[in-house]
C-alpha cells in the first residue's frame, strides 16, 4: 500500500480492515514526519467529513534556540561572593569620604 499526499480512509472506521487500513495511514504519517528535516513539509491526517485524508501539514520550523542554563550552586556562590566583596569597598569608601 502506497500512503502519499491525497491518500483516503473513508468514515466510519468500523472493520477491522477498515481500521488496519487507518493505522497504516496513521504509522505512514508519522513515519515521513520522523524522517524531516527543517523545511521539509510535514504531513498530517484531516477530517474531511466523509474520508480522513493525508496532507500537507506545515514545514518543520527552525530549532528554538536553548536558552542559557540556569547556573550552579558553585557558579551562584562565586558571583554573590563578588558581589559582596564589590559592596564591602563601596561601604569602605564611602566610610572613608564621610569621617574623612
Amino acid at each position: 500500500m502506497d500512503i502519499t499526499l491525497g491518500y483516503t480512509v473513508a468514515k466510519p472506521v468500523v472493520t477491522q480492515e477498515q481500521c488496519d487500513a487507518y493505522a497504516a495511514m496513521a504509522q505512514s504519517v508519522n513515519a515521513h514526519n520522523a524522517a524531516c528535516a527543517v523545511g521539509d513539509m510535514l504531513w498530517e491526517i484531516t477530517d474531511n467529513g466523509e474520508c480522513y485524508t493525508v496532507a500537507e501539514g506545515g514545514t518543520v520550523p527552525e530549532p528554538e534556540e536553548e536558552p542559557d542554563p540556569e547556573p550552579t550552586m558553585d557558579e551562584r556562590m562565586k558571583s554573590l561572593e563578588e558581589q559582596n566583596e564589590m559592596l564591602k569597598q563601596c561601604l569602605l569608601e564611602m566610610s572613608e569620604t564621610v569621617y574623612a
